[in-house]
């Protein structure tokens, strides 16, 4: 009574006594699909598989009967209905709700930025480890909510420079709490790193290194 992602359930219908005409027809499958009805007996018990429709969330769904399609052996035909218990449905696959956020995206020695993931619901799972993070590190990973919004730190490398960097969140490392797995990838805008400290490229240069009267000299410095 709760199918998630590539689950089936058997739906049993056992008559009072054998009846004929029975079709997944005759039953409102909300959310779902019935099919292969088969009886073993002569026509008093009958079974089902029910699949869920995909990419869907559901609490409440309810399996109706309509009688008023199936007869008795003698041709009595039913009238009115029965309804199955309740049955919830997650086929939802975990996703963002929003993009990856960073508070601070030209990053420089000293600099951490809060990166900021918010889910469609809640998940489990997820670790810095799902998180592909150039010329940085993320730390610190946590959850206020239950799972719906995280938050890391993003520290970036030490002497490295890079204009273009991208934090890549792979979702199959994840579930929702239904145990539904995520699938494919999201990316964060970008952001730049520069933690290298000046430095000259060269040495001084000086135009005349033996300097007399009246001369001077163009010192150079080249970084």
């Amino acid at each position: 009574t709760a199918l998630n992602i590539g689950e089936t359930a058997t739906v049993t219908f056992t008559f009072a006594e054998a009846v004929t005409g029975f079709t997944v027809a005759d039953v409102s499958t909300p959310n779902g699909v019935l099919s292969n009805l088969t009886t073993g007996d002569g026509g008093i018990t009958w079974t089902a598989t029910l699949t869920p429709n995909a990419s869907t969330t559901a609490a409440s769904n309810v399996l109706t009967l309509d009688y008023t399609g199936v007869s008795d052996l003698a041709g009595n035909a039913g009238t009115s209905s029965a309804t199955s218990g309740n049955y919830a449905i997650d086929t939802v696959r975990p996703s963002l709700a929003s993009s990856i956020t960073i508070s601070d995206t030209a990053l420089k020695i000293g600099d951490t930025a809060t990166v900021t993931f918010t889910f469609a619901e809640a998940v489990t799972g997820f670790t810095i480890a799902d998180v592909s993070v150039p010329n940085g590190v993320l730390s610190n990973l946590t959850t206020g909510d239950g799972g719906i919004t995280w938050t890391a730190t993003l520290t970036p490398n030490a002497s490295a420079s890079g204009a273009t960097n991208i934090l890549s969140l792979d979702l199959t490392g994840l579930t929702d709490l239904n145990g539904n797995a995520g699938s494919g990838t999201n990316d964060s805008g970008n952001y730049a790193v520069d933690t290298v400290r000046p430095a000259l490229a060269s040495a001084i240069g000086v135009s005349d290194t033996a300097l007399a009267v009246g001369e001077t000299a163009t010192v150079t410095f080249t970084f």
